[in-house]
């Protein structure tokens, strides 16, 4: 097996999002989940929680295209700063339909209460592929604990030209962001050595080739 090792520092600053530093060319987009940046009107209130959302939710900031959509379901953006599925479940997608080019890794991230009922799997070109993520960890948050997966996409033959993130559950969420980028490193580690509540850390990391 080949590998390569790479020390880099990984942090859990204020904001509660997990920072690392991909190589290559890279996009990436984020979304602050509330109805300040999300209005009810669109984007529904508890009481029409299991209603359609008007349009999908453009990122609140950053360099992709990706959008994020309730699919079915439940979920709404509350007032009081994040997301939420009413108690019931909610299925969503995030989707990117002119991802960067030569696209070899996605990295998602975002606080949220819960695991997801079912882990986010990975689609693209328009196929029905189920991809798990090859790296999850989770890391203390502000809010919520900040949950990370990572997907290397360096083995798949031919372009990416469309992809969808699928996952599902009962879960409030303050964020989400996705990060790709043209050069594949694993940045997330294992979850065992994922240390909870560290506010930087050095970490020694292996990539690993997909056999």
């Amino acid at each position: 097996m080949k590998s390569f090792i790479c020390l880099f520092a990984l942090c859990l600053p204020l904001s509660a999002a997990v920072t690392y530093s991909l190589p290559g060319s890279t996009e990436k987009s984020t979304w602050i989940l509330n109805s300040t940046n999300y209005p009810s009107a669109t984007y529904r209130t508890f009481g029409t929680a299991n209603l359609a959302w008007g349009a999908p939710a453009a990122p609140t900031s950053g360099t992709s295209s990706a959008v994020f959509n309730k699919v079915s379901g439940y979920g709404y953006m509350s007032g009081s700063g994040f997301m939420y599925t009413a108690g019931e479940e909610g299925f969503f997608s995030i989707t990117d339909s002119s991802p960067l080019a030569s696209l070899q890794t996605i990295v998602l991230q975002g606080g949220i209460s819960d695991p997801f009922a079912s882990i986010p799997v990975l689609n693209y070109n328009g196929g029905s592929q189920a991809i798990a993520a090859d790296y999850f960890s989770v890391f203390t948050g502000s809010t919520y604990p900040d949950r990370v997966w990572q997907w290397d996409l360096s083995a798949i033959a031919g372009p990416i030209t469309s992809y969808e993130i699928q996952f599902s559950g009962h879960f409030a969420a303050t964020s989400l962001t996705i990060d790709t980028s043209d050069s594949y490193l694993q940045v997330i580690p294992e979850p065992s050595t994922g240390l909870l509540g560290i506010a930087a850390i050095g970490l020694t990391l292996i990539r690993r080739r997909r056999a």
